[in-house]
Order: structure tokens, then sequence, then C-alpha cells
């Protein structure tokens, strides 16, 4: 395996190592990449594909908000052609490292893991540039890679031909020439998809066809299906009223016994049998929470956290109305959560044990990108 580093990148690191970087673009700025070595960017990290109406595939940057009002703070372009502007879901929070100096993607049609770093460009801002690429063997392709703590795990599949696994590999971030560890294998059902697969909060490989399922039962009987790896719920799904209800794809995993679940196929969006649209609400307008309705509104999301035998558990409704949550993020101290849906953003205080605490309120209207979804993806909440 080999991992290119030019001198540049090497330079960059020397610099970035010891301050991070934060810009003080304002809202409206279009200066990708602008910036100064004072401390780490904060806010709502989002992933623009096609940030400021520009090229879906050319005009990508991670850009933060203020979380409170949706301004732009600060924005930093990242590689060309880096993410595939098409692929919906996609576990943007994974590819960045904790402390935002590397990324890590696989470029649609490549062959390899490409990481890149953040240095500065030649009008003194920040861009992350590529820095190297982990060299996959002639019959391999490695792809969806994701950083957890310090080491990046990727998949390692077969370049042709119809395999009936793939290998989930991992290298030290800092030494990423090193031989690559096997983490586990990955089947394929008989359709030919590959499991899902992820890192969970403690480090270790959840494969979901892999991980035993259990199930607990809710207030009014109804049961949920559950996975776990350790103490970590990673998945459920559960029926209630005629409608089905999963863990987010491509979202972070909640971590222990706590999970967000969304209506499959937006089954709580209002009926269009009705001839009337929802009136929209205007910032700061709190949303309702309640259950679901004869009309075809009902929540965009249920809160579900195990108790502690892990056979029952609590089923908090959220939005109610508001059509379906499509992304989330846990605040770094865990004490709110922020809903986009495809209107707006939210924000739910928590209170201890992760209950919330009231009402979730409306932030900003979601920004809009070029994406195929038509939204960033979310990434972090620093």
């Amino acid at each position: 395996m080999r991992f290119a580093r030019p001198a540049a990148a090497i330079a960059a690191a020397a610099l970035l190592s010891t301050s991070a970087c934060s810009t003080g673009t304002e809202a409206g700025g279009t200066a990708a990449g602008s910036g100064s070595a004072e401390g780490p960017p904060t806010g709502l990290a989002l992933l623009y594909r096609g940030h400021d109406g520009g090229d879906p595939e050319q005009d990508q940057a991670l850009v933060f908000l203020d979380p409170d009002s949706g301004k732009e703070k600060a924005s930093f372009q990242l590689p060309e052609g880096a993410v595939d502007p098409m692929a919906p879901a996609l576990p943007a929070h994974s590819w960045f490292s904790e402390d935002w100096n590397h990324f890590v993607y696989a470029p649609p049609e490549s062959p390899t893991v490409q990481v890149a770093q953040l240095t500065k460009d030649q009008k003194g801002g920040y861009i992350y540039e590529q820095a190297g690429a982990l060299e996959a063997p002639p019959a391999e392709v490695w792809t969806d890679p994701r950083i957890h703590g310090d080491r990046i795990w990727f998949a390692a599949r077969a370049a042709e031909g119809q395999a009936g696994s793939f290998q989930v590999l991992s290298v030290p971030l800092d030494d990423p020439t090193a031989s690559p560890t096997q983490e586990g294998t990955v089947p394929f059902d008989e359709h030919g998809t590959p499991s899902e697969w992820a890192v969970d909060p403690d480090g270790a490989l959840h494969i979901r066809d892999q991980a035993p399922i259990t199930q607990a039962t809710g207030p009014a009987g109804e049961p949920l299906t559950v996975r776990m790896s350790g103490d970590n719920l990673m998945n459920a799904s559960l029926t209630t009223a005629g409608t089905e209800w999963q863990h987010l794809p491509g979202a972070p995993v909640w971590g222990g016994g706590t999970a967000l679940l969304s209506p499959v196929g937006g089954a709580m969006a209002p009926s269009p049998a009705q001839g009337v649209q929802p009136v929209p609400q205007q910032q700061g307008q709190t949303a309702q929470q309640g259950t679901q309705t004869p009309g075809g509104t009902g929540p965009a999301g249920r809160l579900i956290t195990l108790d502690e035998t892990g056979t029952a558990f609590t089923d908090t409704p959220l939005l109610e109305g508001e059509g379906e949550v499509v992304q989330y993020l846990l605040s770094a101290e865990d004490d709110a959560v922020l809903l986009q849906t495809e209107k707006a953003w939210y924000r739910l205080p928590l209170g201890e044990g992760g209950e919330p605490e009231r009402e979730a309120e409306e932030l900003f209207k979601v920004p809009r990108d070029a994406s195929m979804d038509g939204y960033p993806l979310a990434t972090r909440l620093t």
C-alpha cells in the first residue's frame, strides 16, 4: 500500500497539529477556504454538494452554520468530485477526524480511498487538499471510508465478479501506510446487496445481519425490533398504527439505548387527497408533539429509549405534522438534538437520561444545495 504525501500537505500537517482553523465568513459569503488558525470551527457543520448555487460536483464544501440562526460562519472547500452528488443518505458525519484536520472519501468510480488534509491555499485561507491515497491491490476496490478515533475504516471488495462478501479493514490515521487490520467480513443477501455495517460508539464493528435480533414492548404492547452492539442500540424498527418506522440510514448512532426513528417512505406526510398544504411555521414557532391522526398528519419522528432491562421502551412522538425527520445531529454535550425535516431545522432540548425537556423549536429553514437530495449532508454539531 502506498500513501503519497506532497510537500505542501506535510507542511500543513505540521502547522495544523498545533492549531486548527476557523473563519470569519459572514452569512452569504462564498469564500470557501478563507480563514486563520485561531481555533477549531464550531457550529452546525454541513457538507454541501453545490455550495452557494455552484456545481454539485465541483463546488463541494464543509460549511459551518450558526445553529440558532442558520447564518454561515465558515466554509472549507473539498477536493473536486469528492462526494457523489446523486447519492442519498451518506454518512458524512464519519468522514472527518475529530479535530477536522483530515477528510476521507472515495470518489465515484474510484478504486481506492482518498485522504485529504486541511491546508492553506494560495490566498492564505484553508481548504481540504488531497494528501494521498490508500493504494488497493489490482483485484480489489477500497471504498466506503470512515474515521473513528485514530483509525480509518473502509470496505475491501472484489474489483470484478460477484463476490458473496467483502472485508472491513482499518489503518491508523497517522500511519496509513501500515498493513491493514482485518476487522470483519460483511455478507451479501440473496439479492446481492451487502449488509449494512458501522463502527459503534465504542469502536467495535457492527454488521447488521450478524447482530442478534431482540424485541422490546412498548406502552401499548407494540413490538420494537432491536439490534445492539454491546450496550449501544444500533438500529431498530417499529410498526404502530399501520405505519412502519426505522432508524435513519446514514445517520450517526445515538448511543446507549436510544434511537431516532423516521417513517418509512414519508408515510407521515400530509395526504394529497386532502388538497390542503400545511401552513409553514414561522421562525421561533414551536412544533407540537403528538400521535398519528386519521387526516394523514402525524409525528415526523419517534424517539425510542429502552429501559434498563432492554425488554420495554418509551416512545416520544416528535414534530407533529412536519412530514418526516430526514437528518439529525446530537450536541457534543448530549443536552440537545437538532432535527431536520424537508423544510426546517429544529432544536429539541434533552434532560438527564436523554428524555426531551420540552417541545422542539423551529430554528431556520433548511439550506439548499444542488445535490439530488436538495439539502446539504449533516456532519457534526460542535
